[in-house]
């Protein structure tokens, strides 16, 4: 078994990479220099029985190329792709410029679909099946604190739909993560100083769990999704959230004397 991560050097992708080095897949991860050059020896320690790296910018348009090389290099057939990837902030409607709009969009959107593109070539010539997960957001239904953001999250929703459809015949299944508001390095740097705590616990009085997610929370998700255990799931989007998309019931609508 072998997976590429995107996005492996922190946050989400750092705790899928290591789940997946814990259970024992072969990992090719890549990510901004020079954090990602430190995770094959990481990983391997941490039970991959073999670990690469390349350091890079997803945004650029030959950089798919160059991780499709990777793989093809390793000598091993590509079962696992996790675009996970991303970024964003804070920033309202009115405030967007287009080169804000753009960069995100490139970096949530454009980059997984130009590497599922160019890694399912390889993996439909290999003829062994395999599974592509998206790390999306639960931003594709609530827009989420950023227009472009939650805009390419929900074109990265549909995106696996229409692949789950292609890929299928093949025997690739394409499924997304759609996680909710996730204690990781970028959100706390989102929300300086006492903002992460008032987050907290605003978003925790929301939540029906009453806490943020953490980045294991959403590793395991996609451990499961790239897993046998999932074979016949394709085309799912699965909220790793907490339930804070829910409506609450009518009882607290009401109050307590309903």
């Amino acid at each position: 078994m072998q997976a590429l991560v995107t996005g492996a050097n922190s946050g989400i992708g750092h705790a899928i990479s290591a789940r997946l080095a814990r259970a024992g897949w072969n990992l090719l991860l890549t990510g901004l220099e020079p954090a990602v050059e430190q995770l094959p020896a990481a990983m391997q320690a941490a039970g991959a029985p073999h670990a690469a790296a390349l350091a890079g910018d997803l945004t650029q348009p030959g950089f798919a190329a160059r991780l499709n090389d990777l793989v093809e290099g390793s000598g091993r057939p590509l079962t696992l792709l996790v675009n996970c990837a991303g970024a964003s902030r804070a920033c309202s409607f009115l405030d967007q410029d287009d080169d804000d709009w753009d960069r995100l969009v490139a970096i949530n959107l454009t980059a997984a679909f130009r590497l599922s593109r160019a890694l399912a070539r390889g993996m439909i010539a290999h003829g062994q099946g395999g599974a592509i997960v998206n790390i999306a957001s639960i931003a594709y239904v609530s827009g989420g604190a950023n227009p472009a953001y939650g805009a390419a999250k929900a074109g990265l929703v549909a995106l696996t739909y229409n692949l789950a459809q292609e890929l299928g015949p093949h025997g690739i299944r394409v499924n997304a993560v759609a996680p909710g508001v996730i204690a990781t390095e970028m959100v706390r740097n989102a929300f300086p100083g006492d903002r992460f705590a008032r987050l907290e616990r605003s978003v925790s009085e929301r939540t029906p769990l009453r806490r943020l997610g953490t980045p294991e929370d959403v590793a395991s998700v996609v451990e499961f999704l790239g897993s046998d255990a999932s074979s016949f799931v394709t085309g799912a989007v699965l909220p790793v959230t907490g339930g804070i998309e829910l409506l609450p019931t009518l009882g607290r609508f009401l109050g307590p004397e309903a």
